[in-house]
């Protein structure tokens, strides 16, 4: 049954044809349509194709067996659309720390000392992921980090992954082919 829902989250999150997933969806025995994680990666559909980005963030944390390492494939391009419909739903600013957990940057539950770091830790990795999308940050009165949703709603956008190239190999790029055969 784990196989299952890793089948249906590998389709999820790699084909934007309804049809494969549909066919994944009808060759689910009913034992297996019961099985937790099955369970888990039917919600995790209904997540992303209504572009719940809360849904989708709870079910994150709470991913059965090898689940969240398949979501993490799509965490990238929720927090993107997530942080988008923000900066033009809310308006004028939103607090940083309010997307940190909805994002699931931080689990927002302080419990002891060592949760205080987490938490400081989550937050400043989602100021560092709002920098590099072009959000425009401010800091209020009280000194709380807060996102400019007027502004960020024009300057926000999904940077070229750094580690990218062609075909996987770094040996295959232009520059490098032409410059060995021309020697």
């Amino acid at each position: 049954m784990e196989f299952a829902a890793y089948n249906l989250l590998c389709v999820i999150m790699h084909s934007n044809n309804n049809r494969d997933l549909l066919s994944s969806m009808s060759r689910l025995s009913a034992e297996a349509k019961k099985d937790q994680a099955v369970q888990h990666a039917l919600a995790v559909r209904a997540a992303v194709t209504s572009g719940n980005y809360v849904l989708f963030f709870r079910l994150y944390k709470t991913a059965p067996n090898l689940n969240s390492c398949l979501m993490d494939l799509y965490v990238e391009k929720m927090r993107y659309k997530a942080v988008s419909c923000m900066s033009r739903s809310y308006r004028p600013q939103v607090p940083v720390s309010y997307i940190a957990q909805v994002l699931g940057f931080s689990n927002g539950v302080l419990t002891n000392e060592g949760s205080d770091e987490k938490e400081s830790d989550g937050l400043e990795d989602c100021v560092d992921w709002l920098k590099a999308h072009g959000a425009c940050l401010v800091v209020d009165s009280n000194g709380e980090m807060q996102l400019d949703a007027k502004a960020s709603s024009s300057t926000i956008y999904m940077p070229d992954p750094e580690d990218a190239v062609a075909h996987g190999d770094s040996s295959l790029a232009v520059n490098d082919f032409l410059t060995r055969t021309s020697s």
